[in-house]
């Protein structure tokens, strides 16, 4: 049999709702210390993992973890802006409640996937030079029992680090222009 594609939107309306849904777990996710949200939210993918989810889970549990893995990589340095909104965001899947229990067949990981897509989408150019840093970083030549190799590493990696800034920056403007025509062209018609 060949797999079974289902399609769906949400209205601004159900969007709208889960973002109000995640803003109320991560303010219950406030009295946890950062360590222990990346820790509940790691355990969260390493579960759904061993659950042997569906491939569309699985897909979106692999950017969970990229989202974990940033928010635990001190070489990547986030910025305290960006910091506070990843943990934010993690403090959704460092809370146990869940709009459709884990526990039903085939559809208990829905709501943990589109949330985990919301999160995707605000964070993606984030991510993006998230994966470009993480790819330079093992490709590059590391010497670091040298003191040399390992200056030159870090120097080399703070450099890449200020330029994926500025790449997320002018994407983000991006957005933000396009954004704004949108709106404007939506108030002619």
């Amino acid at each position: 049999m060949a797999d079974l594609k289902i399609t769906f939107s949400l209205s601004d309306r159900d969007v709208a709702h889960l973002r109000r849904v995640m803003r109320h777990a991560t303010a219950a996710a406030r009295t946890l210390g950062e360590s222990d949200i990346v820790a509940r939210a790691r355990s969260l993918a390493a579960s759904v993992r061993e659950a042997k989810p569906p491939r569309y889970v699985v897909e979106r549990v692999e950017k969970l973890e990229t989202i974990v893995s940033m928010a635990a990589d001190d070489s990547w340095n986030l910025p305290a802006n960006v910091r506070r909104k990843v943990i934010g965001a993690l403090g959704y899947f460092a809370n146990p409640a869940d709009l459709i229990p884990d526990q039903v067949p085939g559809l208990g990981f829905l709501d943990d996937a589109i949330m985990i897509e919301l999160v995707v989408q605000d964070l993606r150019h984030e991510m993006k030079a998230y994966r470009e840093f993480c790819s330079f970083r093992d490709s590059a030549e590391q010497r670091p029992w040298t003191r040399v190799g390992h200056d030159a590493l870090e120097r080399r990696l703070v450099a890449k680090r200020r330029r994926l800034r500025e790449k997320i920056r002018e994407r983000s403007d991006a957005d933000q222009e396009r954004a704004r025509n949108r709106g404007a062209l939506r108030r002619l018609w």
